[in-house]
């Protein structure tokens, strides 16, 4: 029930839906709606822009603030803008570009910090073939400028983009990551020593890719700061998918006691401590390990019961999936539940872990819940 970041013209609905089985469980625990456990964090929005334009999410800009990619076609941005929480209210930041004679053009993912955003889109140039397109705009205002291009077989392999200071820095699915100047001077360049690494939220990186690893199972081993070269090797005891952010991981346990045959989401530093596990719960890789280095998002691995949801009013005990918080400890739950069974969730398209989770509001098909991360106290 998440959203994959590569898009193409056979993708689906804004939110993905996925069919969830019940499974029997031991003992069966609740989880309370994301609504009441941290009312100032969720909030709702529109579906759609005046114009009916589609939104879709991209990330929280602060505890007010959400970036929305506005798409005119089926994941086509057509421009950047920003809803405001605490007025209900949104402002274009930019257009969004598409370029002459390219076709299958699509934004992959974007990046944001108080001074700029960036994004990447790749396509197929009818005169250069496949091709990745590194664009970046002032969070101030003014055209956004075209950074740089990739052509040919380099272009396919773009998984990540991210700011990096005065930078942008993007990473390939084979391994590496590159930065080059945002105002477009100069050739991309390597960081020396990350030549099998894959960005995550810079300056980190670690030795697995952003999706579609071929061996989803394996550990990801290494965290690495890309600013200061400083590496901390991860130790997963019995764990499968591990993932991290700059001290801790998300990843799954199979063994007893177990839920027949479904493994417990394992919470714990890279260096093994402080290790929680969650029964009922799952990680998943393509699910980003950790966001900000604070929140887990966690499918429930057996779920009773159809039709209900976790916005305000829904019964606590059928989500779809849980946002694990490794400070204060607290699950929240997320999700919607269609009449017909299937249960889906959003994350916001950022290229690094979404600080954004949405999904339909029931009964409200013009709107959809978001839970900002970065709003939680």
């Amino acid at each position: 029930g998440a959203f994959v970041q590569r898009h193409d013209e056979a993708a689906a609905e804004p939110i993905a839906s996925a069919s969830v089985t019940a499974t029997p469980m031991a003992t069966q625990q609740t989880f309370t709606p994301a609504a009441r456990v941290w009312p100032d964090a969720v909030f709702r929005i529109p579906v759609k822009a005046a114009d009916g334009a589609a939104y879709r999410p991209v990330m929280a800009l602060g505890p007010t603030q959400v970036l929305l990619s506005a798409e005119r076609s089926m994941e086509r941005a057509d421009r950047l803008e920003v809803y405001d929480t605490a007025t209900g209210t949104t402002s274009v930041l930019t257009k969004v570009p598409v370029p002459s004679g390219i076709d299958a053009y699509y934004v992959q993912a974007w990046d944001a910090d108080d001074r700029h955003v960036v994004w990447y889109a790749t396509g197929d140039s009818r005169r250069d073939g496949p091709i990745a397109m590194f664009w970046a705009v002032d969070r101030e205002g003014g055209g956004p400028r075209l950074v740089w291009a990739l052509t040919g077989d380099e272009a396919t392999k773009v998984e990540r983009v991210a700011i990096a200071g005065d930078r942008l820095a993007y990473s390939l699915s084979t391994g590496g990551v590159y930065t080059l100047s945002l105002e477009g001077r100069g050739r991309p360049e390597p960081i020396k020593g990350a030549e099998k690494l894959h960005l995550q939220k810079w300056p980190w990186a670690g030795d697995r890719p952003a999706q579609g690893a071929p061996d989803p199972a394996r550990n990801q081993s290494v965290i690495v700061n890309l600013e200061t070269g400083e590496q901390r090797l991860v130790r997963a005891d019995d764990v499968q998918g591990l993932r991290c952010g700059p001290t801790w991981c998300a990843g799954d346990r199979y063994g007893e006691p177990h839920y027949e045959g479904q493994p417990k989401a394992v919470v714990q530093r890279f260096d093994g401590a402080e290790r929680r596990e969650l029964p009922q719960l799952q990680s998943s890789p393509s699910l980003d390990g950790i966001v900000d280095d604070r929140f887990a998002v966690l499918s429930v691995s057996g779920v009773p019961g159809q039709g209900a949801a976790a916005g305000e009013e829904a019964p606590a005990e059928r989500p779809v999936a849980v946002v694990y918080d490794r400070v204060t400890g607290a699950m929240a739950a997320v999700g919607s539940w269609d009449e017909d069974g299937t249960g889906g969730f959003g994350r916001g398209t950022s290229s690094s872990p979404s600080n954004i989770v949405y999904w339909n509001a029931p009964g409200k098909p013009k709107e959809y819940w978001v839970l900002n991360l970065a709003a939680v106290p």
